[in-house]
């Protein structure tokens, strides 16, 4: 009975939320990002096809000081692999190939290539190397003719050693998807960019979406900034076409909302192979086809996210909850904590706007207290808190300091980040309730 009514109580806070009210706390969320993390872009929150959130923040260009708005376009990065991954689908549907076929039939020289199919390079678990660890894919001539150019693409990572036995584990391909792209080509008989334009972005509606030319004038392309050394940088030149397949297109946050409905609704692929997309490599969580299936406060996610020097993109679909977001930046940044802060605020939890934070004394003696190892709903592996000699850490794949706010409060110093973890304690200094708190979102955390 008791946790019926805290249910209810929770469904309550949802429900009670205005529009209005909604809309201002988002927008106070937004502003505390503009002026703590000096974020650059646009926002877009709708849930069942009504718009809860639209706007834009910074400047598009700061030479000139022009504004972002909510037409401003961006590149999308990785957010095109959905794209590509769509467009294999539509193919299978054609009976032109299967995602079961093996890279052999469409490169029977390539090594391995009767092992991995292409279901491997959809979902990332095909093992082949990946090519941006090569410098010369960044230094590609897009002015190269086109055999060339897919050439030169081919050999950052044709011929490197695979870095596990195809179907054996996972790792982020781009190479995958740029090999997806030529299998499209192959097949369908078109250019990567003319297939995905008339087959996806005409069929979705998306006037203001388009693949990117390194010397074609794109109206309203927001340029690209970094803020990483402390101050205004342009983003590093390099040459769009070696996105390819895996990361060319730019877009507007209204149409990929456009996209996403035509993707989820049947107008681009049908159920069973949206079905076949929309499933991870694992049971319930882990890599579709150009997406990532996840659960976040307790419900079923689907996004995806993209980054290049000056830019850095993110989508994510509720289905159940009818929940979108959709943030579009034109600098380095880390949304990862941003969208966790809105969806919060749109499910009814007390979110914190953020705020600058400073270094403060600690008792040391507490930090033994701190130690183990602790499990939240929104985060998919534990979170392993050490202690080397005065400070706190947080032992992931690294140990990253736990900074100290106050004696029970502690949040990691690096850039755009937003990651604290709190402490409530019983008299005799006792852990009473531990929380971890990612984008202003405070949850509970476990000591398992």
């Amino acid at each position: 009975m008791k946790k019926q009514f805290f249910l209810l109580l929770a469904c309550a806070n949802v429900s009670a939320q205005s529009p209005k009210i909604l809309r201002d706390r988002i927008d106070q969320y937004m502003r505390a990002q503009v002026t703590t993390h000096q974020f650059s872009g646009t926002v877009l929150v709708t849930q069942k096809g009504k718009v809860i959130y639209d706007n834009a923040f910074g400047l598009a260009n700061r030479e000139w000081k022009v504004p972002n708005t909510p037409d401003t376009k961006f590149p999308v990065c990785s957010l095109a692999k959905q794209f590509t991954a769509a467009a294999i689908l539509q193919l299978q549907e054609q009976g032109k190939l299967k995602t079961s076929d093996v890279l052999a039939k469409y490169f029977p020289d390539y090594p391995k290539g009767d092992q991995v199919t292409l279901r491997m390079l959809l979902n990332h678990t095909s093992g082949i190397r990946e090519c941006s660890l090569d410098a010369r894919w960044f230094a590609t001539d897009p002015n190269l003719p086109i055999a060339q150019l897919k050439d030169t693409i081919l050999k950052t990572f044709k011929l490197k050693p695979y870095d596990f036995e195809p179907g054996t584990f996972w790792k982020y391909s781009n190479s995958g998807y740029l090999l997806l792209g030529f299998v499209i080509e192959q097949v369908s008989g078109e250019k990567y960019a003319d297939y995905i334009r008339k087959n996806l972005l005409e069929k979705a509606g998306m006037t203001q979406s388009g693949s990117l030319v390194h010397d074609a004038i794109v109206p309203q392309l927001a340029d690209g900034y970094s803020l990483l050394t402390g101050k205004w940088t342009k983003g590093e030149t390099r040459s769009v076409e070696i996105g390819f397949s895996a990361g060319n297109l730019y877009s507007t946050t209204h149409d990929l909302d456009r996209w996403r409905d035509a993707l989820m609704s049947g107008k681009i692929i049908g159920p069973v192979s949206l079905q076949e997309m929309d499933t991870p490599n694992h049971e319930d969580r882990g890599a579709g086809y150009g997406i990532f299936v996840d659960r976040f406060f307790g419900k079923r996610a689907l996004h995806h996210g993209g980054a290049m020097s000056g830019v850095n993109t993110f989508m994510i679909d509720y289905p159940d909850d009818g929940l979108r977001i959709i943030i579009l930046t034109n600098r380095d940044t880390n949304l990862d904590f941003v969208h966790k802060g809105l969806a919060g605020i749109v499910f009814g939890y007390d979110v914190l706007p953020t705020h600058v934070r400073k270094r403060q004394p600690v008792d040391s003696s507490l930090l033994a207290n701190y130690t183990g190892t602790f499990q939240t709903d929104n985060i998919p592996f534990p979170i392993n808190l050490v202690q080397n000699n005065d400070k706190l850490y947080w032992r992931i794949h690294r140990d990253i300091e736990l900074v100290p706010e106050s004696n029970q409060s502690f949040y990691i110093d690096e850039p755009d980040v937003e990651f604290q973890v709190e402490f409530e304690l019983t008299n005799d200094k006792q852990i009473k309730t531990a929380y971890v708190i990612e984008g202003g979102v405070k949850m509970i955390m476990k000591k398992t």
